[in-house]
C-alpha cells in the first residue's frame, strides 16, 4: 500500500513540481495529492498578514487532508509556516513545513543571508524563522530580506514571464550584498533556471528541494507505507 502524502498549496500551478519531486526523491513507495486553495493567499495579502480567518480555513485544510486518509502533509506555502506548531497539535499524522529545511541550510553554511519573497505576508516570517534557527544553534547571522514588489501580483494574474523579470531584477541587487540568496517561495524557484550567465553569483536556496529531501529522509527513517505514520 502507498504512502500517502497531501501537499497544501496557496497557489495553483504547484501540483506537477511537487508530483515531480515526490517521483524523485521518493519513488513509486508514494502517492502524492493536492489541495490548492489560493482564497489564502489573496487574503493574506489584502491583510497583509495572517488573519483569524486565515489561520482557521488553513488548519480545516490540514485537517481535511488527514480526514481523507493522509499519512502526512506537507505545506507548500512559507505565509502559512507560523499555523504550523498549532496544525501539529490538531491531527495525529506529521505536518511539515516548506521553509524549516532550508532555513537549517542557510544557518549551517552561511553568515550574510539574504531573503527575497514576491509576498509580504512571507517576508517577515521567512525572516524570522532564519533569525530563530540561527539563535537555536547559537550562530551569528545577518538577515538582510528584500521585496519583489509586483511579482506577486503579477504571478496571480497569470503573468509568469513579467514575474521572473521583476524577480531576476531585485535578485542582481542583492546578490552584491550577500554569501547566499534565499527564495522564500516555492513559486520562486522557477527563476533560477531563467537566471542568465553570470547572474547566479552567489549560491541560491529554494524550499521545494530541500523539503523534499527532508520528508524523503523522515520517510525513509521512520514511515512505513499504510502506518499512518
Amino acid at each position: 500500500m502507498a504512502l500517502t502524502i497531501y501537499f497544501i498549496h496557496t497557489i495553483t500551478g504547484l501540483e506537477k513540481t511537487f508530483d515531480a519531486l515526490t517521483a524523485e526523491y521518493i519513488g513509486g513507495e508514494a502517492k502524492s495529492h493536492h489541495i490548492s486553495d489560493e482564497s489564502l493567499i489573496r487574503r493574506i495579502l489584502a491583510h497583509k498578514g495572517l488573519t483569524h480567518d486565515v489561520r482557521r480555513h488553513f488548519l480545516e485544510n490540514i485537517i481535511a487532508a488527514a480526514d481523507a486518509g493522509a499519512d502526512l502533509v506537507q505545506v507548500t506555502c512559507s505565509s502559512v509556516t507560523p499555523v504550523i506548531p498549532c496544525a501539529r497539535e490538531m491531527v495525529d499524522i506529521p505536518v511539515f513545513s516548506i521553509d524549516e529545511p532550508m532555513a537549517q541550510e542557510a544557518v549551517d553554511n552561511y553568515k550574510r543571508i539574504g531573503v527575497m519573497a514576491t509576498n509580504p505576508g512571507t517576508l517577515n516570517p521567512s525572516s524570522d524563522l532564519i533569525r530563530s534557527t540561527a539563535v537555536q544553534q547559537e550562530k551569528k547571522v545577518t538577515v538582510q530580506p528584500l521585496l519583489c514588489e509586483g511579482a506577486y501580483e503579477a504571478l496571480l494574474a497569470g503573468e509568469p514571464e513579467e514575474h521572473d523579470q521583476i524577480v531576476r531584477g531585485y535578485f542582481r541587487t542583492l546578490a552584491y550584498d550577500v554569501d547566499v540568496i534565499v527564495l522564500a517561495q516555492a513559486s520562486m524557484a522557477r527563476i533560477i533556471d531563467t537566471l542568465g550567465p553570470g547572474e547566479k553569483s552567489v549560491p541560491v536556496l529554494t524550499s521545494p528541494p530541500l523539503a523534499m529531501e527532508h520528508l524523503a529522509g523522515y520517510v525513509r527513517d521512520t514511515c512505513k507505507p499504510g502506518s499512518r505514520a
